[in-house]
């Protein structure tokens, strides 16, 4: 046991020093936002070596009146993601608004200025960039679709965690290389408000493991990356959720299996 602890540890550790945070950000962009009109506007890395482990944008001053005129892409390579969807009503601008797949306030539920750090509705999520080579174009792109109401860009910003040696903080790697593939059942489950899930990889894999609702949305990204043989854990917090039943689904390669679980509070 005690090696298998300390194992765990020296995995962990090592994994959350070879990661690095790094903040850009586009200030006195002052790009007009007109009626009918689509902006871009282009955050271009070329010097950050690695993979995306985690990304948050801050939307940092966006003046427009009528919020509900406008939506908001982020996109990078060939990935895009639409963040913003005609929300906050006739209020006015984005001050000091940070998308964040981990913050439990959605978006849009609060009122303009939207101040403070948010997610996206589900099953949006950030995590679709998970994996993808930081180094080149992100492009913010602002679409206004009603006439009447005009604004303008001022500032945004893009905060990755980035990795060369793989995005494995959280993950617990607590045994040597197994037979096969498997994804264990959740324990404890029932479940309030956390519990474990367990998986088992034979091969290098790139491999996704995800929560759904009952109705099958996706609410949760635990996993999402490329990963060595071994018996992995996962935590799942379930505190901003309702009871009910739930589902994970974890896909490595050709390997796809689903378990349910349930959370009672």
């Amino acid at each position: 046991m005690k090696t298998k602890i300390l194992f765990t540890f020296l995995f962990l550790a090592a994994s959350l020093f070879s990661q690095t945070q790094t903040t850009i950000c586009r200030n006195n962009v002052n790009k007009p936002i007109m009626n009918l009109a689509t902006l871009r506007d282009t955050i271009f890395i070329n010097n950050l070596p690695g993979n995306v482990c985690d990304l948050n944008v801050i939307l940092d001053t966006i003046f427009h009146t009528w919020l509900s005129d406008i939506r908001i892409y982020i996109s990078h390579l060939t990935t895009g993601k639409r963040i913003i969807n005609n929300c906050g009503g006739s209020g006015d601008n984005f001050i000091g608004t940070r998308l964040d797949d981990s913050a439990s306030n959605i978006i849009c539920i609060a009122p303009p200025p939207m101040t403070g750090t948010f997610r996206l509705r589900l099953p949006d999520s950030l995590s679709i960039f998970n994996g993808l080579v930081a180094n080149g174009a992100w492009i913010l792109t602002i679409n206004d679709t009603v006439s009447g109401d005009t604004g303008m860009l001022k500032a945004w910003c893009i905060q990755l965690v980035t990795s060369t040696t793989g995005c494995l903080t959280g993950i617990n790697l607590i045994s040597e290389i197994p037979n096969g593939f498997g994804l264990e059942q959740n324990y404890p489950n029932p479940f309030n408000p956390k519990t474990v899930i367990s998986f088992q990889l034979a091969v290098n894999s790139f491999t996704t493991l995800k929560v759904y609702d009952a109705l099958g949305r996706e609410i949760a990204s635990l996993v999402n990356e490329q990963l060595k043989p071994g018996t992995y854990e996962v935590d799942w917090d379930g505190s901003n959720f309702a009871s009910g039943v739930y589902f994970y689904e974890i896909r490595a390669g050709s390997f796809v299996e689903k378990k349910k679980m349930v959370l009672i509070k």
